[in-house]
């Protein structure tokens, strides 16, 4: 899709977003409302909460769905500028636990997460870990990429454990991606380093020429069939621009992506705390605020900052 496309998706995604959070906010409201003047839901008793889980189950579902259309949005357009060495962090605040597991939206929760802990366990040292200021859309992308490639060359069905090292002293984190060994496995271990120093190499994939005349010759494919984000190169530029580096180690039992960035742990300054209520402040009188945009969503956001801002 086109620059234009992808911007009008994005824009009618945002306006479903904002309306979905309009609901969420109405729906409570309304049962709020409803229990304290009769008793009675919408539709369904109050005593038995069936009624009411459904609701928020479809709700939490609807809202998840959204917003993973819009992350894939998102990354799409933050891959081409990682190609072409555009893209720059956008650190803030984070959990990492949180960012990797997928539970980054306090609005909505997926089901299906706790599930995937089977097959996709997650380990910290130590546990829990503090938070961090890193970009956690490329944090996000890299596990993502990470895990995929794991899936497609591992073990078919296997687990794959990711396993985070937070080293205090040093200030840097390991991010372990390990899974079990799955077919030609053992080729790989018998090219030893050629096999691990090319994986990261643009439009090359080691398993190809497997599939064919079972030779150990690496297979270099056209630059056209180098698809964004098909293949680890990709990873290694995301390691790059976190300042980081990554490798893989092809073992007996298992194969260990690992990813080693620097990492501080976020510490608010004390002079940074307000010694006055924000709440409370108001521009002077007769200031006029003016904002136009043709996204509801951004409407709405604009409208909060004008109310935060005392207009």
């Amino acid at each position: 899709a086109n620059r234009f496309t992808r911007h009008e998706v994005k824009n009618g995604l945002l306006a479903a977003i904002g309306l979905y959070e309009s609901l969420c906010d109405a729906q409570s409201r309304q049962l709020t409302k409803s229990a304290v003047k009769t008793d009675v839901g919408i539709g369904f008793e109050l005593g038995d909460p069936s009624g009411t889980d459904d609701v928020v189950r479809c709700m939490n579902e609807l809202g998840k769905s959204l917003h993973d259309t819009l992350d894939t949005i998102l990354i799409e357009a933050m891959t081409r500028d990682l190609i072409h060495d555009l893209y720059r962090p956008h650190r803030q605040k984070i959990n990492i636990s949180s960012v990797l597991s997928g539970s980054t939206h306090d609005s909505t929760f997926s089901g299906s997460s706790a599930g995937n802990l089977t097959r996709f366990p997650m380990i910290t040292r130590p546990s829990p870990l503090p938070l961090f200021n890193m970009d956690p859309n490329l944090l996000r992308y890299l596990h993502k990429q990470a895990l995929s490639n794991a899936c497609k060359y591992g073990k078919t069905g296997g687990i794959v454990l990711t396993e985070i090292i937070h080293d205090e002293k040093s200030e840097r984190m390991q991010i372990n991606i390990i899974n079990l060994p799955g077919e030609f496995h053992d080729r790989l271990i018998n090219m030893g380093s050629d096999a691990e120093d090319q994986v990261f190499q643009k439009g090359i994939q080691v398993h190809e020429n497997f599939q064919g005349d079972g030779s150990s010759r690496i297979s270099k494919k056209s630059q056209a069939a180098a698809l964004p984000g098909d293949g680890a190169w990709i990873i290694r530029k995301c390691a790059k621009i976190m300042k980081g580096d990554c490798a893989i180690k092809f073992e007996e039992s298992r194969t260990v992506f690992s990813l080693d960035i620097p990492a501080k742990t976020f510490l608010p300054k004390k002079h940074y705390l307000p010694t006055t209520d924000f709440k409370s402040f108001s521009l002077p009188s007769r200031v006029w605020g003016i904002a136009i945009d043709d996204s509801k969503v951004q409407m709405k956001l604009l409208g909060k900052f004008f109310e935060f801002a005392g207009i």
